[in-house]
């Protein structure tokens, strides 16, 4: 038998800038340590953003990454 564990770390609402669409984002582990930049795709449009966290308002702060196209295969889905 195969059981899952199921991740209960704290989502924070992010909101996509290029489809609206909004986004539920786990701190990363560089976050958690005081590097406060991530990056991941959109589910919806796959933009592929930076993600920084916002400490007053408790939210993720989403902006389009410039800094490549959006055919690479870096950066994971966002959930």
């Amino acid at each position: 038998m195969r059981t899952t564990e199921q991740d209960k770390r704290t989502r924070y609402k992010g909101i996509c800038p290029e489809c609206g669409r909004e986004l539920w984002i786990c701190k990363s582990i560089f976050m958690e340590m005081g590097i406060n930049q991530g990056a991941g795709r959109c589910l919806q449009c796959k933009t592929f953003l930076s993600i920084q966290f916002n400490e007053e308002k408790q939210e993720m702060e989403l902006t389009k990454f410039e800094g490549g196209s959006s055919n690479e295969s870096i950066g994971g889905d966002l959930q």
